[in-house]
């Protein structure tokens, strides 16, 4: 293992210049949910003609009734009777299974469509980086995966459905009543450019105040999640009152942010049936002056009526139809803005059909910063990191607290990228291989160990396909984990809890380990996997990882000089810089930080068994 002498052609950069490319706009809610929608056109086609076709059965009923009316009043028989009831029931019959099938098919596709969408959503944020979450609260992302979602899906369902029902029965009624009489049509539905006037003004407050109910949804869900995972740190610190008081304001306001829109929809609505309630009473009045003068016959009369009637529904369903579609689009440019995001860290670049990683690692000149909350970069996190760790040896880094250790960790598999060309694999920059086939070489163990409410032997098989129970096993001796399971009451079916909430800290983090070790890598990273652990477990441990680090490149990231003194080449990082290197026995020969350090642990040590 060497430092590579640096040289002019690897500056080191912060950030790569690129030449501005022109962007394309991004699409709008209604772009996106059709691309969604595009797979299942068939389905969409078929049941519209479903609803045209119902609402063609309907619109013979009012004929059928007007030609019943006036030939009874020519003379009532029980065939007439039983004939045009016959003819009644059989267009509701017609109707009716029209009306099943459209109701099947659109709201089935609206529950694939609800399906795919929450398939890609979370798909998306599975491709996005650890800075991505920094930078999101995971109750909002929570919020959108639910709330949101099931918004878009009533648009996509419900208002699709009532919607088209609105628009073919005004294009099918509209021309009967015509025909039936257009000056009596033009009073009945004088109205009607008030109803759209009144339409488009709710319709766009709706969109803004529903926009603002399920961004602060998110809000309320974040927080919930947040309590929710910090009971123990609210607890000890007595902040439970706080804590709900807290909550208590912030549900009070999305309480009133509901009732605002409420309040909204519920003036619509009224409106709305006002406006198409005076349609009805002005018909009455204007055509039983028409029947009585004779330009009207009462079939005519009462078909007429018919078809408004059958208009009324519709047009005070559009309303609500109005309200779901503004709720859905509000949901949907919530998704979108998600979506739109492309991962940080891709395949771009990335070459096919590579060798397999063997795992010799080089830095060159490696100077890395995190992007800020603005997106500006800040401070370097490492500073001119040239370094080589020759396939199958063990790399040691220690060092203060803050000194880039865990950055350096995060880079190799590709959690955090950096600038291109300062990292290379077996002699090729690590940019070049596929994200699937670079992480599966690694199995990294890190800090903060992360464990799932589920099995203790789930926990460990993660990522693992079909890993046997004797692999498990041996993965958890080798952790030094055995001892501690053989002691639980369910063994390797033990469940967890969430985060792993009933074990300690030492045996979390000892399931993480198993769970790297069991993935049997090229490459290992263990990011202060042990400083959970006593220094005798911790020499049990590394005695068993030492038969494991043979043949494979391992990084061993700690604060102890205990865990690190048997490697290959160990490194003091200090300030994102290497300030020393060598072996162990080297750095105490020195006489500098590394050594400072080992006399001080080692009169700790010493203190402490006194």
């Amino acid at each position: 293992m060497t430092l590579s002498t640096p040289t002019a052609s690897l500056a080191p950069p912060l950030a790569v210049s690129q030449t501005a490319q022109p962007t394309t706009p991004a699409p709008t809610p209604w772009q996106r949910l059709l691309r969604f929608c595009a797979p299942y056109w068939k389905s969409f086609a078929l049941g519209g003609l479903c609803i045209l076709a119902s609402a063609y059965a309907n619109l013979w009923s009012p004929k059928i009734i007007r030609a019943a009316v006036d030939d009874l009043r020519i003379g009532i028989t029980q065939e007439k009777v039983t004939r045009y009831a016959l003819l009644v029931v059989g267009i509701a019959a017609a109707r009716g299974l029209f009306l099943f099938w459209q109701r099947r098919i659109l709201i089935n596709r609206s529950r694939d469509i609800e399906y795919d969408l929450r398939n890609a959503f979370y798909a998306h944020l599975q491709r996005q980086p650890p800075a991505f979450f920094h930078r999101q609260r995971i109750g909002d992302l929570m919020s959108r995966a639910t709330n949101d979602i099931g918004a878009v899906r009533m648009l996509i369902g419900p208002a699709v459905l009532y919607g088209l029902n609105t628009l073919f029965t005004v294009a099918l009624v509209l021309p009967a009543m015509l025909a039936v009489n257009a000056t009596l049509t033009a009073f009945a539905l004088i109205t009607l450019p008030l109803a759209a006037a009144a339409t488009k003004y709710f319709g766009a407050r709706i969109h803004e105040r529903s926009e603002q109910v399920q961004a602060y949804f998110g809000l309320v869900t974040a927080k919930a999640q947040e309590n929710f995972s910090g009971a123990r740190v609210i607890r000890a610190f007595a902040q439970e009152a706080a804590e709900e008081a807290a909550f208590d304001a912030m549900n009070r306001e999305l309480v009133r942010r509901n009732l605002q829109l409420v309040k909204l929809s519920a003036l619509f609505r009224p409106i709305l049936d006002i406006l198409f309630g005076l349609g009805p009473a002005i018909a009455l009045w204007y055509g039983g002056r028409l029947v009585l003068r004779g330009d009207l016959t009462l079939g005519q009369f009462v078909e007429f009526n018919l078809y408004l009637a059958m208009l009324v529904w519709p047009m005070i369903a559009l309303g609500w139809v109005v309200n779901l579609t503004q709720r859905g689009l509000a949901s949907m440019g919530r998704l979108a803005k998600i979506l739109d995001e492309p991962p940080a860290i891709d395949d771009a670049g990335a070459t096919a059909d590579l060798p397999p990683i063997e795992g010799d690692i080089e830095f060159r000149r490696l100077t890395f910063a995190y992007p800020g909350p603005d997106g500006q970069p800040q401070p370097p996190a490492l500073r001119d990191i040239s370094l080589r760790i020759p396939r199958g040896t063990t790399l040691a880094v220690i060092g203060p607290t803050g000194a880039g250790k865990s950055t350096l960790a995060n880079l190799i598999p590709r959690l955090f990228d950096a600038p291109p060309g300062t990292i290379v694999i077996d002699g090729r920059p690590i940019r070049d291989y596929p994200l699937q086939q670079l992480r599966s070489a690694i199995g990294y163990a890190p800090q903060e160990s992360f464990l799932f409410s589920d099995t203790i032997a789930a926990n460990i098989a993660f990522g693992v396909e079909q890993a046997s129970p004797e692999a498990i096993a041996q993965a958890a001796e080798q952790a030094g984990l055995r001892d501690d399971v053989a002691h639980f009451p369910k063994g390797f079916e033990t469940i967890v809890g969430e985060r792993g909430i009933t074990l300690s800290g030492g045996q979390k983090q000892r399931t993480a380990l198993a769970r790297a070790l069991l993935r049997n890598p090229k490459i290992l990273i263990l990011d202060d996997a042990l400083s959970a652990v006593d220094t005798d477990t911790e020499a049990r441990i590394l005695g068993h990882l030492r038969q494991l680090m043979r043949g494979r490149t391992t990084i061993l990231i700690a604060h102890r000089i205990s865990t690190v003194k048997d490697a290959d080449h160990i490194v003091f990082l200090e300030d994102g810089r290497i300030v020393e290197q060598g072996t162990h026995a080297q750095l105490l020969a020195l006489g500098g930080r590394y050594a400072a350090l080992y006399e001080r642990q080692k009169l700790e040590a010493e203190l402490a068994a006194l």
